[in-house]
């Protein structure tokens, strides 16, 4: 039978879609998703700025008898 185990988010990439700002996840940091949530948020609402969020998951499928 085949199965699979998921991840979930393993990289996460935000870019302005205005300027040369961007943002990624840190993978040392708490919180990572939030954090760069905030991160966007304070960009968004400093330079009224349109921002695209990236991310990545990871499923990795496998047989098993």
């Amino acid at each position: 039978m085949v199965k699979s185990d998921k991840s979930g988010i393993i990289h996460a990439y935000a870019q302005c879609n205005n300027c040369e700002w961007d943002s990624v996840i840190r993978i040392d940091e708490d919180n990572r998703m939030q954090k760069l949530r905030n991160r966007i948020y304070s960009h968004v609402s400093k330079t009224k700025h349109r921002v695209t969020l990236e991310t990545g998951n990871s499923t990795i499928y496998y047989f098993e008898d």
